[in-house]
């Protein structure tokens, strides 16, 4: 029947459902700071009521309460906490290790456009069209270099005054939080809620201060979780138990989530280094890492602490020529390796160039956004494998000289990513299973003859993205399996 006199298509196809929004405060207390009171706890439960997690937020109240100032590195808000967790009745639902490095060193330069940049100047306590006074809401002066006016440059460290405070809020990508379907909490026990966990991390790491900060001097107050809730009545309720009832007794959600593993590489490595990632998941959708320094040896001085730095989001390739993951026998991707640096003759000498087309690429495809108009996010050729002078290999400094970002300098960034799903991110399980022959995965990364690692020791991070299913079983209880 033709659409202009189907009349039946006037009749909603749905159910009586109320929108509303709700703040869950931290069980725990109301002041958080690294020294003390660590870790916030928010209780998510609801006798009726379903929550939307993909419109839901945390909401918090930063204030620096030392002597120094600064400003927030790349992340936003999640600079702050080094490590979020989810819980159910004491048992770990999910648990996503250095998410302030994970967000600042990968997510938020891969994923976050100019527009998005330009959002959480509002929301984040990022930099977008903005001076360098602290909570400057005035445009850049004229007669800067370029980058100053793109969305290219960190924050001074100026931004936050010493004594000031500065409202953040983020969204929670984690585990049970990061997929698209309701939550149904009128199936969780109510003695057992849903528990949000955010652990503190370090000041000297949420951004670049100028000075060295005290370990309390960031304290965290007014925090909520701002839940987007979906008010059902009671028949949709005992729906839901009927479905689950229907299939043995659990209900099923399907999402993604991280886990966590680094390894050291001396200074000077050549050849081939293999990199262990013992992961056991039976579908790893792909894996994401990027190399740093923690020493200022070589520094200008050398400096006095890290936190002059910003030393959470930048990186380098550390030289190498290539990399590949090995699963097994099988190596990702199959066939050549991931071309990073490839040595070039010229005049007589050897010279370098970064190959970071390949590399970016192969990005994009691991965070699922190489078909986007934007596929890479933030980074551009004056950032991706950059250093403040030039080409990066990682290094903080050389020859006395800082090679990473300071206060209102260019973003220095290096992420590397690849792929290991066989369809499209909508279909569940298509990644690689590691547990079925508790197959070893190793990181390897290859070394041209002439090149090696750096004067630096530095630490490669990990994580591995996977698919995990959450069970709402007919007890109350949540459990889960990857």
């Amino acid at each position: 029947m033709p659409s202009t006199i189907d009349y039946s298509r006037m009749l909603p196809l749905s159910i009586p459902a109320m929108a509303s929004r709700r703040k869950y405060f931290p069980s725990n207390g109301s002041t958080f700071s690294r020294q003390g009171n660590r870790q916030i706890r928010i209780e998510i439960a609801h006798p009726s009521a379903l929550l939307d997690p993909t419109h839901s937020y945390i909401e918090l109240r930063v204030a620096n309460t030392g002597a120094q100032t600064f400003g927030a590195d790349l992340g936003g808000a999640n600079v702050f906490f080094e490590n979020i967790r989810v819980e159910q009745g004491g048992k770990l639902l999910s648990y996503t290790q250095q998410s302030n490095r994970l967000h600042s060193a990968i997510l938020a330069p891969v994923m976050t456009n100019c527009e998005g940049s330009a959002t959480e100047s509002i929301t984040e306590g990022q930099r977008a069209y903005n001076g360098v006074a602290a909570n400057s809401i005035l445009p850049r002066v004229v007669a800067q270099s370029g980058e100053q006016y793109g969305m290219a440059v960190h924050n001074s460290d100026a931004f936050q005054a010493a004594g000031g405070t500065v409202r953040f809020t983020m969204p929670i990508t984690s585990g049970l939080f990061s997929q698209d379907k309701l939550i149904p909490l009128p199936l969780v026990d109510p003695n057992a809620p849903l528990t949000l966990i955010l652990d503190l991390g370090a000041s000297a790491d949420v951004g670049v201060w100028n000075g060295a900060p005290g370990v309390a001097d960031i304290q965290i107050s007014e925090c909520a979780y701002i839940a987007h809730m979906i008010e059902v009545g009671p028949d949709v309720v005992q729906q839901f138990k009927q479905v689950q009832a229907d299939m043995g007794g659990q209900l099923a959600l399907s999402g993604q989530d991280f886990e966590y593993f680094s390894q050291a590489v001396p200074a000077g490595s050549t050849g081939q280094v293999a990199l262990a990632c013992p992961a056991r998941k039976r579908s790893i959708k792909s894996f994401l890492w990027c190399a740093q320094s923690n020493t200022l040896a070589n520094t200008l001085g050398p400096l006095a602490s890290i936190a002059l730095l910003y030393n959470l989001s930048f990186a380098g390739s550390m030289n190498i020529e290539s990399f590949q993951f090995q699963v097994g026998p099988i190596l990702y991707p199959a066939g050549e390796p991931v071309k990073c640096w490839s040595a070039t003759n010229g005049a007589g000498a050897v010279g370098h160039e970064f190959d970071r087309g390949q590399a970016a690429m192969e990005l994009a495809k691991a965070v699922g956004t190489m078909s986007k108009t934007n596929p890479t996010g933030l980074l551009s050729n004056i950032s991706y494998g950059c250093d403040v002078v030039g080409l990066a290999s990682g290094e903080l400094g050389r020859g006395g000289a800082t090679l990473a970002p300071a206060s209102n300098e260019k973003y220095c960034v290096c992420p590397f990513g690849i792929s290991t799903d066989g369809f499209s991110r909508d279909v569940v399980e298509s990644g690689i299973d590691t547990v079925t022959l508790a197959q070893d995965t190793n990181l390897l990364l290859n070394w041209a003859a002439a090149d090696n690692s750096g004067a630096e020791d530095q630490i490669v991070h990990v994580w591995c993205l996977f698919d995990q299913h959450y069970y709402f079983n007919s007890d109350g209880s949540v459990t889960y399996s990857n």
